[in-house]
């Protein structure tokens, strides 16, 4: 295996059967002391379109995490989409308020102000920053350089983070290219050594690993829900581990034997795909421990947006329908109860609210969110995909969602309607709008009045 670095070769031998040892050895090695400054550190774990059926496959994840903090059932992305989500973080605002709304130009990329985000915040307030993995789609010249507020990036570029295992990186402004180490195990090594260089410093890091989006077909094959798109890359270790496990079908799929079988081989390699990611969260969080942080440390696992597995005829996400956008969320850390379950109504704009206000520190930006940490508990939540086409995937939508349990939007281009009990209909297979007109006007004149909410929405 070699590893060039602008434009020069080295070799980089067993290095990555060496990467996973040198994070358990590593954490062995630190002293047990906790930091003089006693501000809580900040954990970020941000995977790539895993879905809320998932995480159960990811035993160490839900050990660490879940078993010892507290799992959200009704985590939802305010856009289901991967570069309005990540904005979403960054900023602690709607897609209509930060006008990321896309991952295409003018409103990927391009469109996010870095000059003011949750991390310039923390960085101003003393904290060490990093964000090691994907950050928005399309980095490439705009994310060589670093961006405000990070002591360490390492981001892939030119969306090269398809191929697991041949890529280019920024490394803090540095491109590198990678051939023949599996990706995520860069980012954990990387980000074992921003861990183990803490020090006294409080520290808030963000690991963004690309698993367990889809890959671009390399071999010719036709893909799975649109040409080009093949299932995720597992480590090669992992590759065959779940072969034979079958996809959780629901009354909302309704395709073929084929289909079934083509769903059936993505699902296999997702699990597979997130293996890696188990390993990783477990050796960081005993990592913590042996530096005696992990108790002042906020621990916190999500994904950046769901992704349906041809449900509803539809093998894709930024849609409105559940599994596109309803994800996991897992918080261990000082006021999150071990073994809990919260069941209400929670959103990516929460996640920063509430690192912000376990850090104390000053918002950089008006917030939509509320923390996670206090008393507030939505009677509503606003879903949006502000910016679409015509075509049918790709509708521009609104959506509100109750505490009861009731889901409404509107297709803005077509004004089609759609009303589904969640508690009765978990697969969406009824569209009550005409058994329920009155709830549904109800709804529709609520979503109204808060779809262009800001700091803070309901």
């Amino acid at each position: 295996m070699r590893i060039s670095v602008q434009g020069r070769t080295v070799r980089a031998d067993g290095l990555a059967a060496l990467l996973m040892a040198l994070l358990s050895t590593l954490a062995l090695a630190l002293p047990a002391t906790a930091s003089a400054d006693e501000r809580p550190n900040f954990l970020h774990i941000l995977t790539d379109d895993q879905t809320i059926d998932s995480l159960r496959y990811m035993e160490r994840t839900e050990q660490l995490l879940g078993a010892e903090g507290t799992t959200f059932t009704d985590y939802n992305v305010t856009q289901p989409l991967c570069c309005p989500s990540r904005a979403t973080f960054l900023t602690g605002q709607y897609p209509h308020n930060h006008g990321v709304l896309d991952n295409l130009p003018p409103y990927g990329y391009g469109a996010m102000d870095f000059s003011r985000t949750l991390y310039t915040a923390m960085h101003d307030a003393g904290y060490r920053t990093g964000w090691i993995g994907k950050v928005l789609n399309g980095a490439g010249d705009e994310g060589l350089v670093p961006e405000p507020g990070f002591d360490e990036w390492l981001v892939p570029l030119r969306n090269s983070e398809h191929d697991m295992f041949n890529y280019a990186l920024s490394d803090n402004g540095t491109e590198v290219d990678v051939s023949g180490t599996f990706q995520t195990d860069v980012y954990a090594q990387r980000a074992a050594q921003f861990l183990a260089a803490a020090g006294s410093q409080p520290f808030m890091l963000t690991v963004a690993p690309f698993n367990p989006h889809w890959t671009y077909c390399a071999d010719g094959s036709k893909g799975v829900g649109s040409p080009g798109r093949c299932p995720p890359q597992p480590a090669l270790q992992d590759l065959g581990t779940f072969a034979g496990t079958r996809f959780p079908f629901g009354q909302d799929f309704n395709g073929t034997r084929a289909d079934r079988a083509e769903t059936n081989l993505y699902w296999q390699r997702e699990l597979e795909s997130l293996q890696s990611v188990d390993r990783m969260v477990a050796a960081l969080v005993e990592q913590l421990r042996a530096q005696g942080e992990l108790d002042n440390t906020y621990v916190i696992f999500q994904s950046d947006n769901g992704m349906l597995h041809g449900e509803h005829g539809i093998f894709d996400k930024n849609v409105a329908w559940d599994r596109s956008v309803r994800v996991p969320l897992v918080i261990r850390g000082p006021g999150f109860a071990a073994g809990a379950t919260r069941k209400d109504l929670t959103a990516n704009v929460d996640v920063p609210a509430t690192i912000l206000s376990a850090a104390q520190v000053t918002p950089p930006l008006p917030l939509d969110g509320w923390s996670l940490l206090g008393e507030h508990r939505r009677r509503v939540l606003l879903l949006e995909r502000p910016y679409g086409s015509n075509s049918r995937l790709q509708q521009p939508w609104r959506q509100i969602k109750t505490a009861k349990g009731w889901t409404y939007w509107r297709d803005l281009l077509t004004r089609r309607r759609h009303l589904y009990d969640l508690n009765r209909d978990p697969w969406q297979v009824h569209n009550r709008v005409r058994r329920k007109p009155d709830l549904a006007r109800r709804l529709q004149r609520r979503l109204s009045r808060i779809a262009d909410c800001s700091a803070r929405c309901p």
